[in-house]
Order: C-alpha cells, then structure tokens, then sequence
C-alpha cells in the first residue's frame, strides 16, 4: 500500500512538471518518456470496466482505426507524453483514486472534406483543449468508424449503443445449447461448438482483423469456420435449423435472432466499437460539414459507462483554420463531468467529482459549481458484467446546493418514488451527469400510462417553487396533451400536474434538455366522472331527507286533526320513494362499472380513491336514509287508529 501510495505522488509530480502536457509527441518521444516515469495511471473505472489506453508505437496500431469491413488503414493519431504516462499506470497495475483519474477521451472525427482530417486538425486542436483539459483528459483523436461515421452523417441526434455498434462481428450461439453455461469468450465457443457458419465475406473480414492483432487463428474459432452461399439473410435463416449450433454475423443481425435467444461472444478483433466503448470513458463523435460557409460542427458525447448520448452541441466556423478551435469550444458545450452517486437518500445525495483532486482553477469546464443540475444514471449488471439495467432515472434530477470538501451535497427531486436508493454492490453503479440544456424550451406531453394514443386534454400544471411550498398556475394541456415549458433564468423547474384540484404527479423538468420530454400518467378522467356521479348520488340524499322530513310533518298534522285516511295516503307516497336499498343497490352496479374501466383497472392509487368515495357515501346514505322513520309513523297512525275506535 505504501508502494502504490509513493507511485501516485511520484506520478503526480511527473504531470505537474511537465505542465500536463497534450502536446503533440513523436513516438520516440512517447516511447522514451514512458521509459523515464516508471509510474503512470489509469486503469479501471468506477463501473469495473477494463479499460485500456495504447500509445502510439512504431506499429501504428491505435484504438482509432476504422471499423472497416474491407480492412482499410487509416492514418494513426500521436499519443501526447502524458499518454504514455498513462499506459505505464495500467502496465503495473495501480488504480488511481476517483477523484484523481483523468478522463480517458475518445474524439472520432467525421468530415464531408477530405481536406479536413486528423492530421490537419489534431494539433491545434490539442492545443486548444490542454488550455482546460490538460489535467483531467486523456485524448486520443482518430477518423470515426465507417459505422460511427454513417450514423452520424444520417442523424447525430438519433444515435444509440445498438446503432453504432451493429456493425461489429460478433459469434451467436444458441442459448439452449448444452454448453451454454461455459460459453463466454471466443475461446469457449472452439472447445464446445462444432460448427459455426457465416459469409464468405465476413470470414475473411474477420480472419483479417484478428491477424492483424496477431492471431490467426481467431481464438481457435477460425478452423470451426464453415462458409454459406448467400448474403447475410441466409446465416441468419440457418437459425432455425436444430442443427445449427453458431453463427458468425454482425451484432445487427444477431439482434433479430431468437427463438432461442442468441448468446453473443465477441472475438477479439481490431477496430470493435463495443471495446471503444469498453475502453474509454468519455467518446465524443464530431460531425464537421466543411463544404458550406460558414462550416458547421456538430458534437455529441458518449458516455460509456452509462451508455448515454447528450444532446448535440453545435457551431460555426467562419473559415478553415478557425475549426480546430470551433471543434475544441464544441467539445467543451458537450462535455458533462460525471458525479459518483456514493450515498443517497429519498431527498438527498452525496458524490464525488470525478478528476476533482486534479482541478485547479474553479471556471474549469469539469468543474460543478452550486446550483448546477444533473442528471443522474443508473447501471445494473449482470453477473457476465452486461447491462440489465442502464441509463438515466425518468423524471428524477440532482440539484447542487453545497460542498463538503471534494465531496458533493445535492437534492434530489424525482417523479417516482425510489431511483437513487438501494444497496450497493459491485454490479450496481450510480452516477449523475451535468445537463446541457441546447434548446430555449421543452415540449410536454401527457398522455394516458400505457396508451400513447390517449392525450390527457386540459390538464393544469402549476410550478412549485424549490424553497416554498408556493405554487403558480402555468398553463392548460391542449387537445393533444402538450404544453411548452420555456427555459427561464433557473435550470431546473418543478412542476405539478392537476386535474379536479387533484395532484396527479410530480414532474422535475429541465427546459430545453430536450425538445419533447413525454409523460405517461394515470388518467384522471374516470375519477371526475366516478366523483361528479357520487356528488349527483349525495345531493339527492339531502333531497330525500328533505322530502322525507317533509312528509312526516305534514303525515303528524293529518294525525293531530283525526285525518287517518290522509296519513295513510301519505304513507303510501312516502313508501314509493327510493329506499336505502335501492340507493345501495344502484350505487353497487355503479361502482362496478368505474371500476372496471381501463385506467381505473390500471392505477391502484386512483381505484382506491373512487373506492373511497363510494364507501363515504354508503355512510352517509346508512346514517339518513333508513327504515326506522317509515316503521315510527307507520305505528303513530296505528295508534291514532285505536285512539279513535276507543273514542
């Protein structure tokens, strides 16, 4: 321990004496001062995920290459000193603490000039970003996977972990195969499976791209390799043959595999997005359309642990060189220093910064500062370490209120009860993002839980102010259920939904984090319509016993003046009004009814509340409407009947 806590410090020093350098280096100059500092950082993350970051060597082999299905070269990015710093950190093992490990970055470019590549912006980009990140990053540049790249060109805002990495190899096997339980890396797959089909082109592809990591033999798996005529359809039709024990195809296809479920292995090649994502902790995707003036740069940030695309930074640059530095000021709009969630309660959280140990000047972009919000995340692995559950808590925001030296103290507002809380264990990780709100206002819809289709019309929405239980009336849902939230001089609203003078749910929401943010609620209209019936029910309850009242005045007077035949008139009429019974049998048939109706049948909270209702007033119904005043005046009239046969 005392070992490891000198090499820290050493390394430390080493950084800070050579200015944290992200200067370009040549791969002499990398190797030689990977020679000279015996220590260097980075090794896992806090979500365990083996991270890895090569330096450039004489074999050009970098992180950065395409994925390129026809095993295209691309020219190799220069790692800076501080890089190799870092390799010789993983080579012996030390993991830095939190709040000390830089961020390893990933930029992958992509350019519609050829003009503009990474060689011709890497330096001046790299000398703009060490002004704020020379601390907390460690960059490697590179062109972005043929995958990466088409993504980004069809839609930078629509991208997800499924979408750029569908083109990456992986080996399906059968999840109702007798070894399925050992079969967990390509390894496994050529001691147990026989058999594994695949194209004729995708075979070479592969056998290509493991060669070129030094092993020809794909893990074993090359000799099982067995060729199919046809296009990938046909390896994907072979599924369904029992025979059929693997296949060799891209993650796409092998996501439309089932009927068994496919176990997917991933082989250990070259150029893999998925070990991009497994390498990295930070991968921003840069879109630049040269060939237009202004040239326009688009960026969007990965974050891998949680595999989370931000919202898409964007800006002009006025000519060809101002765009290294348009690029860097891109990157930094896009950029969200990450928060380890370390404890949390219903309404408050604490964690820590991470690189926060390494920050020195407090207008850095990877600082937080009070009153940021954030978005916090959630990751649950399986035992394999691959994702169950992943990504952002709906509805559910952190806000910054103090510090307690390098930890952070945050509120915590959700919609939903629950989220942050829960034991923690090696597969859990909770983490929370800095929100980077781009649009000047979010769209709001509500729509009835589980049915999109139902708008929720005319519902009132009111904020409530963070420090008070103040409220102001913000507007009315319209005919499809939207309402547009502005952004104001506070990030973070939070609003109510009302319905009938009703709280329906809570909804934190950050204006213009996203342009249409959707809300699936328990409707509310059964239990207006269920709460107009029972006010209907209640005042004919008073009406009755006003009548009934009525009736026993005026059946006492016809008494008092000897008219018997009157009272008993009277009596009969009495007798034909709605009796407790009947109220109480109507109202059962009622109830029933609500009950059984879609939304009612769907929400518990709301089925309690018509319950509620409906026993109220049985109640009340109980305690004014009953037999004992028609069995009192029928015995008034029989006694004023002996009366009289006396008389």
């Amino acid at each position: 321990m005392r070992w490891n806590l000198l090499i820290i410090v050493f390394s430390i020093t080493v950084w800070n004496n050579s200015g944290w350098s992200m200067q370009v280096a040549t791969p002499a100059e990398a190797e030689s001062a990977a020679t000279v500092s015996t220590t260097a950082s980075q090794s896992t993350d806090a979500a365990g995920v083996a991270s890895e970051s090569a330096t450039a060597q004489s074999s050009g082999e970098t992180a950065s290459e395409s994925n390129d299905p026809a095993g295209e070269t691309e020219t190799p990015s220069v790692a800076p000193i501080s890089q190799a710093v870092d390799d010789d950190f993983e080579t012996i093992g030390v993991e830095l603490p939190w709040d000390y490990s830089p961020y390893r970055v990933l930029i992958w470019l992509v350019s519609d000039n050829p003009d503009v590549t990474v060689s011709s912006i890497e330096q001046p980009l790299r000398k703009f970003l060490d002004r704020d990140y020379a601390a907390v990053w460690r960059v490697r540049i590179a062109e972005a996977p043929r995958a990466v790249a088409t993504a980004a060109q069809r839609n930078m805002g629509g991208m997800d972990y499924d979408v750029i990495t569908a083109a990456d190899p992986v080996l399906a096997v059968k999840r109702d195969h007798k070894d399925a339980v050992r079969l967990r890396i390509p390894e496994n797959v050529a001691q147990y499976v026989t058999k594994v089909y695949g194209t004729a082109g995708r075979i070479e592809e592969v056998k290509k791209r493991a060669a070129e990591k030094g092993d020809k033999t794909v893990s074993g798996v090359g000799k099982l390799l067995e060729v199919v005529e046809g296009d990938a359809m046909a390896v994907r039709d072979l599924w369904a043959d029992e025979k059929t024990e693997a296949v060799l195809v891209s993650r796409g296809i092998a996501s439309m595999l089932d009927n068994p479920e496919a176990k997917l292995i991933l082989p250990d090649l070259t150029n893999l997005v998925s070990r991009a994502v497994e390498k990295y902790d930070k991968i921003f995707i840069v879109r630049v359309q040269a060939d237009q003036v202004p040239a326009r740069i688009e960026v969007v940030e990965l974050d891998t642990l949680m595999r989370h695309f931000g919202p898409v930074a964007k800006m002009q640059a006025e000519d060809r060189w101002a765009l290294p530095e348009a690029i860097g000021r891109t990157l930094t709009l896009a950029f969200a220093p990450v928060v380890r969630i370390d404890n949390a309660g219903q309404k408050k959280a604490t964690g820590l910064l991470r690189a926060g140990g390494l920050i020195v000047d407090k207008d850095s972009p990877a600082d937080l500062k009070v009153g940021d919000v954030l978005e916090p995340m959630t990751r649950k692995n399986d035992r394999n370490g691959k994702p169950i559950i992943i990504g952002p808590i709906d509805w559910a925001f952190l806000h910054v209120t103090h510090f307690e030296g390098r930890n952070v103290k945050m509120d915590f507002y959700a919609g939903r009860v629950g989220g942050l809380q829960g034991r923690k264990n090696k597969r859990t990780f909770r983490t929370a993002l800095r929100v980077r709100p781009f649009y000047e206002a979010s769209t709001l819809r509500l729509h009835l839980q589980r049915d999109p289709s139902t708008p929720m019309i005319g519902y009132e929405l009111y904020e409530r102010e963070l420090d008070s239980p103040a409220m102001t009336f913000i507007g009315r849902t319209d005919w499809d259920g939207r309402l547009r939230i502005t952004l104001t001089k506070d990030l973070f609203r939070l609003l109510y939904v009302k319905n009938g003078g009703a709280v329906l749910a809570r909804l934190p929401i950050v204006p213009g984090l996203h342009e249409h943010d959707v809300a699936d609620l328990s409707g509310d209209d059964t239990r207006l319509q269920a709460e107009a019936y029972i006010r209907g029910v209640q005042n004919s309850i008073i009406d009755l016993v006003a009548v009934r009242e009525l009736f026993r005045a005026r059946i006492h007077l016809r008494i008092e003046r000897g008219e018997i035949e009157k009272a008993e008139a009277l009596m009969v009429a009495l007798k034909e009004r709605p009796s407790n019974e009947q109220l109480a049998n109507e109202m059962g048939k009622k109830q029933t009814d609500f009950i059984n109706l879609p939304d009612l049948a769907r929400s518990a909270n709301q089925r309690a509340k018509v319950d509620e209702m409906f026993r109220t007033t049985r109640e009340l119904l109980t305690s004014h409407i009953n037999d004992k005043l028609v069995r009192d005046l029928a015995a008034d009239i029989d006694a004023a009947k002996k009366s009289n046969k006396k008389d």
